[in-house]
């Protein structure tokens, strides 16, 4: 199940007041601004510059845009695969999605209402959460020893 379909289903989520609440000018002030602060982050460029070359900056936040319109808005237009792109980025840890989780929270703050900010912080959470488990599903399945994922105690079939 994707994670767009999973964060559909939360008790919490009414798509018409969530539409009501984001408007599409919203969802690209925050990515916007999100990303503009990524590419100049010490932690987090390094990561996203192995991945997304400079030319391709204004596709990939027109694609995550679409991605949290339809988390946000429900409008059905994201199609990709955030798990699959997420294991294969190499060095990825569980310290990259906490400080990738505070600058998010931080923008969000500045450039949105304070309803808006919290409930963007609540699906970003989880999107993290079922990204990080997902991660250590495939660290663990993979048979690496240096899962940096661990805490989360995933473990296969037939492992210990």
């Amino acid at each position: 199940m994707g994670i767009c379909l999973r964060i559909r289903r939360l008790a919490l989520y009414d798509p018409l007041a969530m539409s009501e609440l984001f408007s599409e000018d919203d969802i690209q002030r925050l990515v916007q601004s999100f990303y503009a602060r990524v590419r100049q982050d010490d932690m987090l460029a390094p990561i996203f510059a192995t991945k997304i070359k400079e030319d391709a900056w204004d596709a990939h936040m027109d694609h995550i845009a679409t991605f949290w319109s339809s988390i946000l808005r429900k409008s059905k237009q994201f199609s990709g695969n955030p798990m699959q792109k997420h294991t294969n980025i190499h060095g990825l840890t569980p310290a990259h999605f906490t400080h990738w989780l505070a600058l998010f929270q931080d923008t969000a703050q500045k450039v949105l209402s304070a309803k808006q900010a919290a409930t963007v912080d609540m699906f970003a959470r989880r999107i993290a959460q079922s990204l990080q488990m997902g991660l250590a599903f495939n660290y663990e399945k993979s048979g690496h020893i240096d899962n940096p994922f661990s805490d989360f105690g995933i473990k296969t079939r037939g492992r210990r």
